[in-house]
């Protein structure tokens, strides 16, 4: 069975990624597709104030809310496919589900962003590709809003030209 796994959080780029899923793999008729969405872990600061099933409804409610959309999509295709939410390191967990759900491969979707904005983002893509063993698929989305695109890396790059400057001093 060709299991796909499609990392959604309610994004136009997660969006793109099950849209792509299905177009590409839906021919297929053992395909199945697993829609997975990854919750933050609370700081142990706060959950000591929280009971475990109100931090696990909250979890759920957010991740049905993340999920609502692709699975609706999913749904007016008519393609079987399947739900799960997880906690922690965005990237970690996307991997760790995969290999749990033995599937064959991952798409995700990702907006297009410059080498200078990879170079001082955490990106969640690029932290799967590095980590993982199963197959993974990039799907390109729109491109960032101009702010986003050249004042934060360059705020980060003259940061980081300054911390140069001093250390060469």
């Amino acid at each position: 069975m060709n299991k796909v796994l499609i990392p959604v959080d309610g994004s136009k780029n997660s969006e793109m990624a099950v849209k792509h899923a299905v177009k590409t793999y839906s021919q297929d008729p053992n395909v199945s597709f697993h829609l997975c969405n990854v919750q933050p872990t609370l700081y142990r600061h706060i959950g000591k104030f929280l009971s475990k099933q109100t931090i696990n409804k909250w979890h759920a409610e957010r991740a049905a809310q993340a999920s609502a959309s692709a699975s609706a999509y999913l749904e007016k295709q008519g393609l079987k496919f399947s739900f799960t939410y997880v906690c922690g390191d965005t990237g970690t967990a996307i991997r760790d589900e995969a290999a749990r759900l033995e599937c064959t491969r991952i798409v995700v979707g990702t907006a297009k962003k410059n080498s200078l904005s990879r170079l001082f983002e955490n990106s969640t893509t690029a932290k799967l590709l590095e980590i993982s063993d199963i197959p993974v698929e990039v799907v390109t989305g729109n491109s960032l809003p101009v702010l986003e695109r050249w004042g934060i890396p360059a705020i980060g790059a003259g940061a980081a030209t300054a911390l140069i400057a001093v250390v060469v001093d």
